[in-house]
């Protein structure tokens, strides 16, 4: 799995506003992966992991900038 990179305030909100933008013109998948560029905080994909398991957590595709960074590297095999 790549390592995503963290990103300022600026730049999620930049993502967000696009991700809007094309969820007004009906485009929801182009939306939804647009989204999942933004880091998911910490304690989400924990919780995601504890309770759903780290397969189900990778395969949802999320950016995992922010765990990886609060947690270290190999949290999700942890």
């Amino acid at each position: 799995m790549p390592q995503a990179q963290l990103m300022s305030m600026q730049e999620e909100a930049d993502i967000l506003l696009k991700a809007l933008e094309l969820k007004k013109k009906g485009k929801m998948e182009e939306s939804d992966r647009m989204m999942k560029q933004i880091p998911l905080p910490p304690y989400l994909a924990k919780f995601v992991k504890d309770y759903f398991g780290a397969d189900c957590l990778i395969g949802l595709d999320w950016n995992l900038a922010e765990a990886d960074a609060e947690y270290g590297p190999d949290w999700l095999s942890a």
